[in-house]
């Protein structure tokens, strides 16, 4: 090949896709394509400018990350690129391509010796021929490449990039740091490392790569195949598709014809109701005419009475003219024709519902997978539905048609529940669906119209299964740790966590994934807390008597609310309702109070027990007070009034303190004795329990999203369940 042709070549292999350039400083994409650092770094830059994260390759649109450091310095330099770079700009006459290997003015290099492996400038390469060591050595001129000398070029051996050592070549190769080195860099930096020839490590390296390339060119073979064969079903199906849309064609032909003679038949109508008023309009027109003419006869010759003035005549036909006035206005009058109001009334529009599905799908071979017999209420569930042909075999069509229809009787009827069908294109699809309640659900699957072997299933619906996702905090008086963490709270619209960190005497703020906020200061330490409606926190500190205090969002004191009655509020419930529902501690009763402490709601002697009153939350959907007895050891339910209804837990409840209502309406109570979270539903019927994972459980808060926060008082932390 002609050198400037091969130069040619070279300079467009090494040419940047993005740029069109000469590559400078190049590195190489996961996908083995190259590009100009700053190119790169401009796409990137662009790709964040449009709040993207990743960048796909201009080449083959591969998908990459964009880096943390905002730069893909980080990737490897293209080492043939740099090679090729090195010898366009030896062709080129860059000052800056290659300097002298020999002498230490840094001279440009003018020749290059490949028997010493190194460029020479001018200088050296007279001394280098003066020599009689070297002065045989088989050398070329910058100025005067040849394809052959430029492929040799290329090929030449890389010499050591480590300092001192840049006359050496890379010979070895290290196992243990996967390096190449020279034979001075193995003896000064790999001793008693795994070191072998950087030819052998090739030619093993060749082969692993060999292997992997041998595999993707069988998936390409796969691929083209799949294509070939992709085109082939296109080829024969093409007199299917046109037979299906003569079929259609017919059949729009047909509703068009029929709605043609209706729209005839139904104008005939329309002209036959309006000639008919027209008529009626006419006669009924007549009528009045009729009248009027009469009228204006008698008018006219009346007024021409008068208008004469003869007494005679006056006189004699004064009786005539009243009588025939009085006639004319006693007669009966013609009555306003008033058409009947016409409409269209479409009792049933046309709906083409024919469908026709070419498929090799059988729905006797169909599979439905993951259908579980048990799944817990409000949590989404899936199963999948396999399409195969009749030989079992998997297969997918485009228009077939998946009908599933999920039922729970409620009452006397049944009761469909919402689902999704995910088409996932490769004769999958996965239906996702979300059990309202607990109960007994029947599943059925329709494919092209046809059900499944042995469709319906069924499916029980159990109560939601609470499991620990993470606890955060740990003793200390540091942010985020607590000694004695006792109530807590969630502002149900910002989804911030406040728990009263009883012996540091203080409020921390936390987000909802354990993240700390910031923390509250009071003077003594605090037994209960929640917000308010407003984003406001009420606190109860035992210092405090007859009172509580009102802290803005920001943790400042606004003021106090003061309550005649109240005597030792303890513990207290708001949940962002107006009124705030408050365990006493002297009275052991429970007492519900407007928001400001001024008006008695409701008054609850909620135990015969002394100070066994732990914790009272109000349920508005129920209209009911739920009020947790420490000492009878079971949860007590009351209306709003303050009745007696019935207990909940008698039995399997040991010394249970804080309650709260989750986002499916059941009843969670803190088992303390127990050291465990137990569920109930409103109406007293056990539902399930968490493992026991606890020391000292005192109360409970559920967040916006669902989630259970409780306090540890003796772990000095906070379980959260999901």
């Amino acid at each position: 090949m002609d050198v400037q042709q091969l130069f040619k070549s070279l300079r467009k292999e090494a040419e940047c896709p993005l740029c069109l350039e000469t590559v400078k400083d190049p590195k190489t994409l996961p996908c083995l394509h190259s590009f100009c650092l700053v190119c790169l770094d401009k796409h990137a830059h662009y790709a964040r400018i449009q709040l993207q994260t990743a960048i796909k390759c201009p080449v083959c649109q591969a998908s990459f990350q964009i880096p943390e450091e905002d730069t893909f310095g980080g990737l490897p330099a293209s080492f043939h690129l740099n090679r090729l770079v090195d010898l366009l700009a030896l062709a080129d006459g860059g000052t800056e391509s290659q300097q002298c290997g020999s002498c230490e003015e840094n001279n440009t290099a003018t020749h290059y010796c490949f028997e010493c492996q190194s460029f020479l400038c001018t200088t050296c390469f007279k001394a280098h021929q003066r020599f009689k060591a070297t002065r045989g050595h088989k050398n070329i001129s910058v100025d005067n490449l040849q394809a052959d000398d430029v492929e040799m070029l290329i090929r030449r051996p890389v010499m050591c990039s480590v300092q001192y050592h840049q006359d050496q070549p890379l010979e070895y190769y290290c196992k243990d740091c996967n390096v190449c080195t020279c034979i001075k860099c193995s003896v000064v930096s790999h001793t008693h490392h795994t070191m072998v020839d950087m030819q052998k490590a090739t030619d093993e390296q060749k082969i692993q790569i060999a292997e992997a390339l041998k595999k993707v060119k069988a998936e390409v073979v796969i691929f083209e195949n799949e294509m070939k064969n992709q085109t082939e079903f296109m080829n024969k199906n093409k007199t299917q598709i046109s037979a299906a849309r003569e079929k259609m064609n017919e059949t729009v032909d047909d509703c068009i014809r029929l709605l043609t003679e209706h729209k005839a038949s139904m104008n005939a109508k329309f002209d036959e109701i309006n000639q008919a008023h027209q008529k009626a309009h006419a006669t009924n027109l007549e009528n009045f005419q009729q009248a009027v003419a009469q009228l204006k006869s008698s008018l006219e010759q009346g007024e021409n009475i008068l208008e004469r003035n003869i007494n005679a005549e006056i006189l004699q036909t004064k009786p005539v003219i009243i009588g025939r006035c009085e006639d004319l206005l006693n007669a009966k009058k013609p009555e306003i024709y008033k058409p009947p109001c016409v409409h269209y009334v479409i009792e049933q529009k046309l709906d083409i519902s024919d469908r026709v599905v070419v498929s090799h799908t059988n729905p006797s071979s169909i599979l439905v997978k993951d259908l579980c017999e048990k799944v817990e209420e409000q949590n989404e569930t899936h199963f999948t539905i396999i399409t195969r042909d009749s030989e079992e075999r998997p297969c997918y069509n485009e228009d077939d048609y998946i009908k599933c229809d999920i039922r729970t009787l409620t009452g006397d009827s049944f009761k469909t529940v919402h689902l999704k069908i995910e088409d996932k294109e490769d004769g999958s699809y996965k239906v996702r669906y979300t059990p309202p309640h607990t109960g007994l659900y029947e599943v059925k699957v329709e494919v092209n119209g046809q059900p499944l072997d042995g469709s319906t299933w069924s499916v029980q619906v159990i109560p939601h299964q609470y499991q620990l996702k993470f606890s955060f905090g740990s003793n200390g008086s540091g942010p985020g740790q607590f000694d004695g963490p006792y109530d807590i709270a969630v502002n149900k619209k910002t989804g911030t966590v406040a728990i009263s960190d009883y012996r540091n005497e203080r409020i921390q703020l936390f987000g909802t994934n354990g993240r700390y906020l910031r923390e509250i200061g009071l003077r003594t330490g605090c037994s209960s807390l929640g917000f308010t409606k407003s984003g406001h926190i009420i606190a109860v500190t035992p210092s405090d008597v007859h009172k509580m205090s009102l802290l803005s969002k920001q943790g400042k004191f606004v003021k106090h609310i003061d309550s005649e009655h109240l005597k030792f509020p303890f513990h207290i419930s708001t949940d962002g309702v107006d009124d705030i529902t408050v365990c006493d501690r002297e009275s052991n009763e429970v007492i519900a109070i407007s928001h400001d402490g001024t008006g008695l709601v409701t008054r609850i002697a909620a135990s015969e027990h002394n100070r066994s009153v732990m914790c009272a939350i109000y349920h508005k959907d129920t209209d009911r007070y739920f009020v947790s007895d420490s000492k009878a050891d079971l949860v007590k339910v009351f209306d709003k009034n303050g009745n007696f209804l019935y207990e909940i837990g008698r039995g399997k409840l040991l010394n249970p303190f804080g309650l709260a209502i989750d986002k499916f309406n059941n009843l969670i109570v803190c088992d303390t004795g127990n050291k465990r979270l137990k569920v109930f539903t409103t109406k007293g019927d056990f539902l399930s329990e968490t493992e026991q994972c606890f020391h000292t459980p005192r109360f409970i808060a559920v967040s916006k999203e669902g989630e259970v926060l409780v306090t540890d008082y003796e772990k000095d932390c906070v379980f959260l369940f999901q």
